[in-house]
């Protein structure tokens, strides 16, 4: 009896109707335990930490080609928008995580499937399947957890395809990020006499006018452009209807281009704020996250040849900074619109998704 084709958007609907949540990923992982035993081969082995699961295909061996690459392909079980009830309309496919990226994940898982034979002739496969990707520092996340206890496996990865949203460009690389707290000091006293004390929030505007008039700088890696920019991401004051505020505190977030180590991005942001000459301000740096290099090979550059799709920079943090480290040819490449990431009512787009499965066929058949 011939096999059934898994069409990957009847594939998305049934994962779309899932709640998945950062830290709240089990049923999804359940259901792809279940499905892979259905549409993989029966020997494929499952690797499992923390709710985040690795699918090796058996390697098939043919005549002259043992030393076949390893292509992963590569995604994120969580989603951010509260969950409701998917739906199609206007053709798209709404749901929460729909864009981001629950459709890289349906199209990689059902690409897999549907073309087995032809894949393995040519190359050793995997599926990476991770959880905790969404709003989560990075020691948290599902894929630094498999890489922390399966570093063998992941020494062997010759290509990753991470199925974030770019609209179906290739979008290389990725910036980093890096979390500060900023606060500005003052003297807390009754607003009725605010001669006795002095605002924090007065003291902190010329440190807010300085970042509104920061502007992005751009470094041109690999040929694609990367953006530093620098932004106030949260703000408060000391609470207190009837009290002038004693403190004034906020987030900065840098994002930095793939040219800086941590280290020196953390230096450039302290000599930034410090050549702004702000009393009273005290910095204290929360995290980070690298940039992502762009690891070539010949494999890598023949496969983004092959698709004919766009290329562009991430603007972005995604999780190809964590394979980069470990010097993985990698990119990010998906169906899902950049803009619907992390929204309200979040929709995919039915016409993108079968254009992203055509272009998985010209990379890789």
């Amino acid at each position: 009896m011939e096999k059934q084709m898994i069409n990957s958007k009847d594939l998305l609907k049934e994962i779309l109707a899932i709640k998945s949540p950062t830290h709240s990923e089990q049923e999804m992982v359940s259901f792809f335990k279940n499905w892979s035993k259905e549409n993989l081969p029966s020997d494929t082995e499952v690797k499992e930490s923390n709710n985040s699961l690795i699918f090796i295909l058996p390697s098939k061996k043919s005549s002259g080609q043992e030393d076949k690459p390893h292509l992963c392909f590569v995604g994120h079980s969580d989603v951010v928008p509260e969950h409701f009830e998917p739906r199609v309309e206007n053709g798209n496919i709404h749901g929460a995580g729909a864009s981001d990226m629950q459709s890289g994940v349906a199209c990689a898982f059902a690409f897999v499937a549907n073309n087995l034979e032809a894949l393995c002739d040519n190359y050793n496969l995997s599926l990476i399947l991770y959880a905790r990707e969404e709003k989560t520092a990075m020691q948290d996340n599902g894929l630094y957890d498999l890489i922390e206890n399966f570093p063998k496996f992941f020494s062997t990865i010759d290509l990753a395809v991470v199925g974030e949203p770019t609209d179906n460009s290739i979008q290389l690389g990725c910036v980093g990020s890096l979390h500060a707290d900023i606060i500005v000091s003052g003297k807390a006293c009754h607003s009725a006499r605010p001669w006795q004390g002095e605002n924090a929030l007065y003291n902190a505007l010329p440190f807010i006018e300085k970042i509104k008039q920061f502007e992005p700088k751009k470094h041109t890696v690999c040929g694609v452009d990367f953006f530093d920019v620098i932004e106030l991401t949260e703000s408060s004051s000391e609470p207190g209807r009837t009290s002038v505020p004693g403190f004034w505190r906020a987030n900065l977030n840098f994002r930095f281009a793939p040219i800086y180590t941590e280290e020196q991005a953390v230096q450039y942001l302290l000599d930034l704020i410090k050549s702004y000459n702000i009393e009273n301000l005290e910095v204290k740096i929360k995290d980070t996250s690298p940039s992502a290099k762009v690891v070539e090979s010949e494999l890598f550059l023949k496969v983004i040849k092959n698709t004919g799709a766009d290329i562009q920079a991430k603007q972005a943090w995604t999780d190809v900074a964590q394979l980069a480290m470990l010097d993985i040819p990698c990119f990010n490449f998906g169906p899902g619109h950049s803009a619907q990431c992390h929204v309200e009512d979040e929709y995919a787009s039915l016409e993108l998704i079968e254009v992203y499965d055509s272009l998985l066929a010209k990379a890789f058949l």
